[in-house]
Order: structure tokens, then sequence, then C-alpha cells
């Protein structure tokens, strides 16, 4: 079997690589995974508001139970003031009945916040959500296409071993395995074209001498490449 042939054979597998190395970058696939990215952000937006309106909402409950147990802890020192004759005693109780007050004015204030906060958290999140049809129809249109992608270049490769089996098919086991062990050496190129004095599997040039040498041996003959130990044809 002559060394063109088995460039041949090197050829298409080189071809089934690139495609499935491509695979990933096909516009298409990019466009695709970019797409999924965009919805992927909305929700963590979308989970993050959410948390954010539920911790609003939380505070704001808090704060009226704290607010409710104030007004009847003040209902109560309120009542027992009506009762009170020492001036001592009385002067004791408006001091925490202010105290209260204090703390009940403190927790309006932050109340009054959270509700603020929590009305624009939920127009945020409105808002958020009518993007959110938008990004799922365009992510899933561009799953679509990169599917097409993809299975144009499945196809591209299935046909590529077809033709690779039957190219392989035609060498002897012990041919095949150099060539096979030498793909794996030499980052899947194993055999090159000698172009005049280069190698163009490892892009450095012969000597004149080597490359006239290899000129006179039969063409059915193997050759390697001095430099990087790749097969030739010449």
């Amino acid at each position: 079997m002559t060394p063109d042939r088995l460039l041949e054979l090197q050829l298409t597998d080189t071809h089934i690589d690139q495609l499935r190395m491509r695979m990933p970058k096909l516009p298409e696939v990019v466009a695709s995974v970019a797409a999924d990215a965009d919805v992927a952000g909305w929700e963590r937006d979308a989970a993050a508001m959410r948390a954010r309106i539920a911790g609003l909402e939380a505070e704001i409950t808090a704060s009226e139970h704290a607010n409710e147990a104030i007004g009847k802890k003040r209902a109560r020192l309120e009542q027992q003031l009506k009762t009170v004759i020492a001036p001592r005693e009385a002067e004791a109780l408006m001091h925490e009945i202010a105290l209260l007050n204090g703390q009940r004015s403190e927790l309006d204030d932050a109340e009054l916040e959270a509700m603020d906060g929590l009305s624009q958290a939920e127009d945020s999140l409105t808002a958020h959500g009518q993007r959110e049809a938008g990004l799922r129809e365009a992510a899933a249109s561009a799953a679509a296409q990169a599917a097409i992608a993809r299975s144009a270049s499945d196809a591209d490769i299935a046909a590529s071993l077809v033709t690779r089996d039957a190219l392989r098919a035609e060498f002897d086991a012990p041919t095949l395995a150099r060539y096979d062990s030498m793909r794996v050496a030499h980052n899947g190129i194993a055999v090159a074209k000698l172009n005049g004095l280069r190698c163009e599997g490892c892009h450095l040039d012969l000597s004149r001498g080597e490359v006239d040498d290899m000129k006179r041996l039969p063409a059915d003959e193997w050759v390697e490449c001095s430099n990087c130990g790749r097969l030739l044809v010449r």
C-alpha cells in the first residue's frame, strides 16, 4: 500500500479531530451557551430579589410583633401609673414608659424604611419578571439552532468515519499499529507531506542531501522526518 493512501487516512482522521474540536466553538453553539447563561443570570437575580423581599417581610413582621409587645407593656405600665401614689415610684414608671416610647419610635422608623424597601424590591422583581419570557424564548431558539449545527457536524463526522474505516481496511495490522502509535506520540499527526525540503508536520526543513536520499528510495518505502520522526509522503 502506497504512503499516499496513509496520508489520505491521516487527512481524514485530522478532519474528524477538527470537527470534534470545533463542535463547542460553532457560532450557534456559542450563542446557545450565551443565551443559557443569560437565563441563568436572570434566575440568580430573581432568586436574590425574592430573598430580599422575604427578608424585608420578615423584618416587618418582627417589627410588628415587637411593637405589639411594647404596646401591651406600655398599657400595663400606664394602668399601673394611675394607681401609684408615691412620686418616686410614679417617676420610675414614667421613665420606663418614655423608654418604651423611644423603642417604639425606633421600631416604627425601621418598619417604615423596610416597607419602603419592600415596595421598591417588589417593583424591581416585577420589572425583572418582564424580561423572563424574552430570555427563555431566545434561549430556546438558540438551542434549536445549536442542535441543527451539531447535527450537521455529527453527520459530517459519521460520513468521515465511514471513509476512515474503509481506508484503515486497506492496511495490515502492523502498519495501523505504527500509525496509531505515532498519532498518539505526535499530537494526532503521524503522516505529513514533504513539500520541497520542508516537513509539513513540524514545519522544519530537512537537508538537501536527506531529501535527495529519500527520493532515490522506492515509492512504496516509508521514510521518516529526521526532525520530528513523522512518516513523510514525498
